[in-house]
Order: structure tokens, then C-alpha cells, then sequence
């Protein structure tokens, strides 16, 4: 199994608009077929910068899947 994990600081100006976001985007992903569970996760970290952290952690059987969506999905 391998994890594609995306990490993100979001500014609280957009954080209500980019949370529905990533909660309409998380299924999109999935619909690929590359991945077989996908975890959201708010990061408990103080940043500099301020903002809220969240981590989308995808779950791909092999590299060579996780691969192909960089290659076939991920643009879209």
C-alpha cells in the first residue's frame, strides 16, 4: 500500500469555501479507480503564517498505481 498525502495551509479567508471544496473534490479522486480510501485530517500545528493545516491521505495499492493517476488523472 502506499499513501499519497497532500498537505495544505489554508488561510481563514477562504477556509470555509476551500473545506466544501475538498469535500466534493476527495470523490472525484476516488472516481479515478486509483485509489481505495481517502482520509481528511485537520493538522494540530500552530503555523507562523496562521491558517488552518488539513492532510487528504489517499490510499493506492502500488506505486505503479499511484503513478498512473499522476500520469493520466491528476492534471484534471
Amino acid at each position: 500500500m502506499i499513501i499519497y498525502n497532500i498537505t495544505a495551509n489554508i488561510d481563514q479567508s477562504i477556509h470555509d469555501e476551500w473545506l466544501k471544496w475538498i469535500k466534493e473534490h476527495i470523490p472525484l479522486v476516488l472516481a479515478t479507480g486509483k485509489f481505495t480510501e481517502a482520509k481528511l485530517t485537520k493538522v494540530l500545528v500552530d503555523e507562523e503564517m496562521g491558517g488552518t493545516t488539513y492532510s487528504v491521505q489517499y490510499k493506492a495499492i502500488s506505486r505503479e498505481v499511484l503513478d498512473s493517476y499522476y500520469t493520466h488523472d491528476a492534471e484534471a
